[in-house]
């Protein structure tokens, strides 16, 4: 596929996302993070993604609502694969919009379990519903130390009110 180029400073390529959440929503300042409800008892990152904690150490990963909004109507979704040992901080997967294409990236290590199959056919679902039905996957926790260094939904509102 042949990159399309969209708008200035964005390129629409599934081989290499050339920006992370952060950087997309950086660019972004006229959106309202009120818009956007965070669930409470999630954990959230700085680069917009979210965690939820199942089961001790088991942890579904998805990105926000105002990532997803930021980056608009999704297209597609590059998923991890089952069984990949994965690092914190290090990339797992991507989306692509028709605004921009982008990282997405793993707020803990651990190995991935379960990948949300739906977003094959369905990648819209991240936008419909990026706290239910668009979950991205699921990681089992090598380490639980790691969620202490993530925000919670009151820490990432006054990020967010502060981007």
């Amino acid at each position: 596929m042949t990159p399309k180029t969209i708008a200035p400073l964005f390129t629409v390529s599934r081989t290499a996302p050339s920006t992370s959440l952060f950087d997309v929503l950086g660019r972004r300042s006229y959106i309202n993070s009120n818009d956007e409800e965070t669930p409470e008892g999630l954990r959230y990152t700085e680069e917009h993604e979210w965690l939820a904690l199942e089961d001790g150490n088991l942890a579904v990963i998805g990105i926000t609502g105002y990532a997803s909004k930021a980056l608009g109507d999704v297209v597609y979704v590059e998923l991890p694969s089952v069984g990949a040992s994965i690092v914190a901080g290090e990339p797992i997967g991507a989306v692509e919009s028709v605004k921009s294409a982008s990282d997405i990236y793993s707020p803990v290590s651990g190995e991935i379990i379960e990948i949300n199959e739906q977003l094959d056919k369905k990648p819209g679902l991240v936008n419909a519903e990026p706290y239910r039905r668009g979950w991205i996957c699921k990681i089992l926790i090598k380490d639980t130390t790691e969620l202490e260094s993530m925000m919670d939904n009151n820490r990432y509102q006054t990020f967010i009110a502060a981007s």
